[in-house]
């Protein structure tokens, strides 16, 4: 296919920003909404343009956030053992609420994958009661043997339970945990 200027005017305008109206670009290119809606038609249909997209601002490329998720399942078990994941509850027959900690959107699909997720519902923020512990109790950190003053970090994987000192240790941990 051969595009114009015309043609490449309107690209750059969808390229830099994707929800743009046709009514703006015709007015940005001093055209008829008729004639930029045709063009756009058939750079659709000439596979020219594909489809429309987002850019996510890098602070969600890495989101490092929790998320409850309410799914269909049959195997719980299954999506308990995903990393992923934290907590598992079953709110109907087969309908689980799943709460998952995320640090990025492949994290998200990952999950999606393994049950039918009906809606998602992200953490936009925590308000939580403080519960004074009853019992202190010292732990030692699973990858680099360091005595805790402070709260682990819990880490589960494959119904077993982990601590870790700190987001290093965590990571570090995982990766080990990947090759194995």
């Amino acid at each position: 296919m051969k595009l114009d200027e015309v043609d490449l005017k309107i690209i750059n305008i969808l390229k830099a920003n994707s929800r743009v109206s046709i009514t703006e670009i015709a007015k940005a290119l001093n055209l008829s909404r008729q004639t930029v809606k045709a063009r756009i038609e058939r750079l659709e249909n000439e596979g020219v343009i594909e489809g429309y997209t987002i850019k996510l601002a890098s602070s969600f490329e890495n989101l490092g956030s929790s998320a409850y998720l309410l799914a269909n399942t049959e195997d719980a078990e299954k999506i308990l053992e995903m990393e992923e994941v934290v907590e598992v509850n079953r709110i109907a027959s087969k309908k689980y609420l799943i709460r998952v900690q995320l640090n990025s959107l492949e994290d998200l699909s990952r999950v999606m994958d393994k049950a039918e997720i009906l809606e998602v519902f992200p953490v936009t923020e925590r308000i939580a009661k403080e519960v004074p512990f009853k019992a202190k109790v010292n732990y030692r950190c699973d990858y680099c043997g360091k005595e805790m003053c402070d709260e682990p970090i819990v880490y589960r994987l494959k119904n077993k339970v982990y601590v870790l000192c700190c987001k290093t240790c965590l990571r570090e941990f995982k990766e080990i945990q990947k090759e194995n």
